[in-house]
């Protein structure tokens, strides 16, 4: 019997989609990527540094973003999760987030993998910047917490065309809003 799962995670004030299909007991028949581990970045954001530009430090803090959504994802407690993506998201996008990972919570389900980003140019503009990315989602899945296996078709796809924007507030750069283009990229 397959069972069917959807989850929408929301980035700022646009969404990722991740579809989600568990088969009974069948394992997995495809080669999974590697479990991708929380690294310190994303439990400790680093203030601004003048040794990088500022183009630098957004595409820095973008990339830092993902690996703290992915942490939230797995928190399934919304003041964890919350306090995992407040130095890396813009405080207005934080109820949606973590009403929709309330929906992955409940489901029973975490991350698994990563996003693995390909940012292909930022442009800064005062205390705004707009970063151009050909992400990569097909490392970044959902693990189903009550059986403990990896749902093989839950990962993204590569080649996901965004322009993300980016807000300097309390000396950090966070992510505002992520729009997808409907043409795929090629990193």
């Amino acid at each position: 019997m397959q069972v069917r799962r959807t989850l929408t995670g929301a980035a700022g004030l646009a969404s990722v989609a991740l579809t989600a299909a568990a088969c009974g007991s069948q394992a997995a028949n495809v080669a999974l990527p590697a479990r991708a581990s929380v690294s310190a970045a994303a439990a400790a954001p680093a203030a601004l540094s003048s040794a990088q530009t500022p183009a630098q430090a957004a595409a820095a803090a973008y990339r830092a973003y993902w690996q703290a959504y992915a942490a939230a994802m797995s928190s399934a407690h919304a003041a964890q999760a919350r306090a995992i993506l407040a130095p890396y998201l813009a405080a207005a996008g934080l109820p949606r987030l973590i009403g929709t990972l309330k929906l992955v919570w409940a489901a029973q389900d975490a991350a698994y993998g990563g996003a693995v980003t390909h940012v292909q140019g930022v442009e800064v503009s005062g205390r705004r910047a707009i970063l151009h990315d050909c992400l990569d989602l097909s490392h970044f899945g959902v693990t189903d917490l009550l059986t403990g296996r990896v749902l093989p078709n839950s990962f993204g796809r590569a080649g996901q065309d965004y322009y993300v924007t980016l807000l300097l507030s309390g000396g950090r750069w966070r992510v505002s809003n992520m729009q997808p283009v409907e043409v795929p990229c090629t990193p």
